[in-house]
């Protein structure tokens, strides 16, 4: 089960790595969209997000409800946007994606 852990731990980090790769590599362009691989990569961090949870409970290992609630909240939040962003090619759902990642991250990493 620990070995499961690790795997949802780094395929959400490379949904992450992803996500935000993608988003600096866009900002040097003079227009950036919305892609595809903003929506799978959002959907990869979102699964893999619930497995991570699922595998910490199951190993009894501690798990903050509140954090895990607002990651899961900001995480649809950047679905929603890509989503948004891809089939309405809206310039303010591309910045809403990089915002809400961006945001994501510092949860994961301060809220301890």
């Amino acid at each position: 089960m620990n070995v499961l852990r690790y795997v949802f731990l780094v395929f959400h980090l490379f949904g992450f790595a992803a996500l935000l790769g993608g988003i600096f590599y866009q900002l040097r362009g003079k227009n950036p969209v919305t892609g595809g691989y903003m929506v799978t990569s959002a959907v990869v961090q979102l699964v893999t997000g619930a497995g991570l949870i699922w595998t910490r409970s199951s190993l009894d290992l501690p798990v903050i409800d509140a954090k895990m609630w607002v990651k899961l909240a900001l995480d649809a939040l950047v679905a929603a946007a890509a989503v948004v962003g891809m089939r309405g090619g809206r310039p303010w759902a591309f910045y809403s994606v990089g915002t809400f990642t961006a945001a994501a991250a510092v949860v994961a990493v301060t809220w301890t």
